[in-house]
């Protein structure tokens, strides 16, 4: 069953012929539609990581670092969704602490070599 919003997708202008409008709104971008959405990004982070940290009993402090990254609020593999509100500016140090599993491994002997040099 295919959820896509014909209507909705043509009156998008999409560059690229995959870039689509879901029935629930979401988008999704490929090619020169993803690279504007990224661009559109940039500027309304003013080219800065939008991660804040919270600190009991202070005020919300947001990272002073560049943007690096375009991440997803909610997980590409659990429904995604490209729109700009759908969307958050990281650093690279934010983005790999959102995502533990994109870290890289050492294997044991690699651990090794470095407890040993």
């Amino acid at each position: 069953m295919i959820l896509t919003d014909r209507q909705a997708t043509v009156a998008m202008r999409f560059e690229h012929p995959k870039s689509l409008v879901m029935k629930d709104g979401r988008e999704i971008l490929h090619g020169a539609d993803w690279r504007r959405r990224k661009a559109e990004l940039l500027e309304r982070c003013g080219g800065y990581c939008e991660a804040v940290s919270f600190w009991a009993g202070e005020e919300p402090i947001r990272c002073s670092r560049e943007a690096d990254d375009p991440d997803h609020v909610v997980k590409r593999s659990k429904g995604r969704d490209d729109r700009l509100d759908a969307l958050m500016a990281l650093c690279r140090h934010h983005h790999q602490l959102k995502h533990p599993e994109f870290r890289p491994r050492w294997t044991r002997r690699e651990r090794e070599a470095v407890k040993c040099g």
